[in-house]
């Protein structure tokens, strides 16, 4: 895509993808994007190459930017400096979503207030965009849709839970490859690592 760059003072945990907590992977940086190409929050933590007028970096969706324009990224002044001179303000980018080439695995964080009667959880450190997550609790032979929330939460529909302690997650990529973690904790907060990524 053709577009235009920013630059904030942001934070990642600070940010609506609700990445609290979470450290960016060596060589990764951050920024925020405009409300055409967000997705109510199907874009958290999907990972860009973005080209600029002195260079190229890597940088993960971590936040909105209400007010950017169509096609504008909102880079944290770090990823800005790598491709720009921040006394431009603005400068002319290419950006494609590519792999984040996180070498460590996918992880599964709940929600405070989860338990078996409600759900809410959120995937960290996946490679390619998540495009679904669902649940099981009967060991594999029937899965439940969740929604995604626009604060990268995915939550049962009517907000309740599936009355189990543990259940059985399938997170989907957007590369096609699916990730199951076989037994997940519904406490609250209580986070769930996988051996492998998407």
């Amino acid at each position: 895509m053709r577009g235009e760059a920013s630059f904030t003072a942001g934070t990642v945990g600070g940010g609506t993808c609700s990445f609290v907590n979470y450290s960016l992977s060596s060589g990764l940086f951050a920024t925020g994007i405009g409300p055409s190409n967000w997705a109510s929050g199907g874009k958290c933590g999907a990972c860009l190459q973005v080209n600029g007028p002195r260079g190229s970096v890597k940088v993960m969706i971590v936040d909105s930017c209400p007010s950017c324009q169509q096609n504008r990224l909102n880079l944290f002044d770090d990823a800005f400096r790598k491709i720009g001179d921040p006394t431009d303000g603005i400068i002319p980018v290419t950006f494609d979503i590519v792999s984040c080439g996180i070498t460590s695995p996918l992880w599964v964080r709940n929600k405070v207030g989860t338990s078996k009667y409600f759900f809410s959880m959120q995937v960290l450190n996946a490679n390619f965009p998540v495009t679904a997550l669902h649940v099981s609790t009967d060991g594999g032979n029937r899965w439940e849709e969740t929604t995604r929330q626009n604060y990268n939460y995915f939550e049962k529909e009517g907000k309740g839970g599936f009355g189990k302690d543990r259940v059985m997650v399938r997170v989907s990529c957007s590369n096609g490859r699916q990730v199951i973690l076989p037994d997940v904790s519904m406490e609250e907060k209580a986070e769930t690592s996988t051996p492998v990524n998407c």
